[in-house]
């Protein structure tokens, strides 16, 4: 076993105290286990993977909640009964002998209704960038009420403000007619 571990697995192990915890309060016990300094934007950035279960399996374990101040993140209770490389192992997609979401499930069968809410789109939030949403408009030349064109601009805000930015890069071509 390797002595020391990665700043997911210090994630975990935080989240595994059964305590809901901001991105603050995680990146400072972070910070305590690892005995090191940890900047609060890499932890966001692997709360962000860790808690999405499009990205991990993970993900439909970690429950996500708006909180006043930001968001706030658990293990769910159910998870507590598998051991931390079991938890460790949930992150990876590949590996050979790895422990799946399948075997968490064959372990603890109460985890089987986090699976089930995420496929019934609790966690479409997370994800749903990449999904259509019925209700919002496409871009096939159809006319757009105001309500709908709020809404959408409103769901592509917050998914902005949940990916933590939005970067733009712009191109300019201009082209002048008469000059040789």
């Amino acid at each position: 076993m390797k002595d020391r571990k990665t700043n997911s697995e210090l994630i975990i192990d935080t989240l595994r105290t059964g305590d809901a915890l901001r991105s603050p309060d995680i990146t400072a016990r972070v910070s305590e286990l690892g005995g090191k300094e940890v900047k609060i934007q890499d932890v966001a950035s692997i709360l962000a993977k860790l808690s999405n279960s499009a990205k991990c399996d993970l993900g439909y374990l970690i429950s996500k909640q708006k909180g006043e101040r930001g968001f706030v993140y658990s293990l769910v209770k159910e998870a507590e009964s598998l051991e931390p490389e079991q938890i460790y192992d949930l992150t990876r997609k590949t590996g050979k002998d790895r422990f799946t979401i399948t075997d968490a499930v064959k372990k603890e069968p109460g985890l089987k209704k986090y699976l089930k809410a995420a496929k019934t789109g609790q966690t479409e939030k997370r994800a749903g960038y990449r999904k259509a949403k019925p209700g919002l408009p496409s871009a096939k030349g159809m006319e757009v009420s105001d309500s709908a064109m709020k809404a959408t601009l409103a769901e592509f805000m917050k998914e902005i403000i949940y990916q933590g930015g939005l970067n733009v890069n712009v191109n300019l071509t201009v082209h002048f007619k008469g000059m040789a």
